[in-house]
C-alpha cells in the first residue's frame, strides 16, 4: 500500500509517498522535470518487498512548496535531506532521474555518510559546461516553450518524443498528463538550476558507488554520453534498456527494477 504524506521540512511543505515496511533500507527516487512522486506507482508495488520506497514531490512540485530564490543543486540537496531528517531516515540508495540527477549527485557528494549508493537514470547533465552563450540560448529554449505552450501544451508536444517510438497510446497519455502537472514555479527553477550546474563535474566528487542508467531510444540522454558519464566514474555500473526512452521506470520496469537490483548488490 502506498502511504501519502506531507512534512514541514526545509523551510516549507514536502510532499512524499512510500511504500513497504519502514524498517526496511530506504531507496529514495527523485523526479525530472516533467514527473512527480506519483509517477513511480510501478516501483512502489515492485520494490516494497525489498527497500521503504521514497518519492518526493520535488519542491514546487505537486504538494511541494518551491525554495526560495534561485536554487542550485545543493539546496534541492538539502531539502532532501531535511525530508529525510523528518521521516526519521538515515542512509538511502539514492536514484536520480534526468535533472534529479544533478540533485542525486549533490546529495551524494555533500552527505557521504548517508549515501549508500547513488543510482544517475537518463541524466541531464546542467548547462555550465557550455559557452556562456550556449548556456543562455538553453536556459531561454526550455523556460520560452514552457511559458508560450503553458504545462499542457508542453506536455503534449514533448511527452510522445520522450518516450521510445511505438509507445502505447495509453503511456502517453500517463506521462502527457504527469508532464501537465508541472507548476511555473517548480518547473523555471529547476531549468534555472542547470544554468551553471555540470553533472560530470558533482558526480566525479561522489564517494559511493554509482551506476548510470540509459534508455537504448532517449535522444535527451544519449546512451553513448551516459556511457562516457559512467566510464569517468571509478568502478561505476553502466545498463542500457531497450526499449526505453527518457522513462525507462514506466516504459520497461520490469527491465528497470533489474537495473537497480544489479546497482544495489540485489
Amino acid at each position: 500500500m502506498v502511504r501519502a504524506g506531507t512534512v514541514e521540512a526545509g523551510g516549507g511543505r514536502i510532499a512524499y509517498r512510500e511504500a513497504g515496511d519502514r524498517s526496511l533500507p530506504a531507496l529514495v527516487l527523485l523526479h525530472g522535470l516533467g514527473g512527480g512522486a506519483a509517477m513511480w506507482r510501478r516501483q512502489y508495488a515492485s520494490l516494497a518487498g525489498r527497500f521503504r520506497v521514497i518519492g518526493w514531490d520535488m519542491p514546487g512540485y505537486g504538494g511541494s512548496d518551491p525554495l526560495s530564490g534561485t536554487p542550485e543543486p545543493a539546496e534541492y540537496a538539502g531539502a532532501l535531506a531535511a525530508l529525510l531528517d523528518r521521516l526519521g531516515v538515515d542512509r538511502v540508495f539514492l536514484v536520480g532521474q534526468s535533472v534529479a540527477a544533478l540533485i542525486a549527485a549533490a546529495f551524494a557528494r555533500s552527505r557521504p555518510d548517508r549515501t549508500n549508493r547513488v543510482v544517475l537514470a537518463h541524466p541531464l547533465f546542467g548547462f555550465g559546461a557550455l559557452a556562456p552563450g550556449e548556456r543562455e540560448e538553453a536556459v531561454a529554449e526550455r523556460t520560452g516553450a514552457f511559458l508560450r505552450l503553458g504545462p499542457r501544451g508542453l506536455a503534449e508536444d514533448r511527452a510522445p518524443r520522450l518516450l521510445a517510438p511505438g509507445a502505447p497510446a495509453a503511456l502517453v497519455a500517463e506521462v502527457t498528463d504527469t508532464m501537465a502537472a508541472a507548476r511555473a514555479e517548480g518547473y523555471l527553477p529547476a531549468v534555472e538550476m542547470m544554468r551553471g550546474a555540470d553533472l560530470a563535474a558533482e558526480a566525479a566528487g561522489v564517494a559511493a558507488p554509482a551506476h548510470v542508467i540509459a534508455g537504448a531510444e532517449d535522444k535527451l540522454a544519449p546512451p553513448e554520453r551516459c556511457r562516457g558519464l559512467a566510464e569517468s566514474l571509478p568502478g561505476a555500473g553502466f545498463t542500457v534498456i531497450d526499449g526505453a526512452g527518457h522513462y525507462a521506470a514506466l516504459e520497461r520496469p520490469d527491465a528497470f527494477d533489474s537495473a537497480l537490483a544489479a546497482a544495489f548488490g540485489r
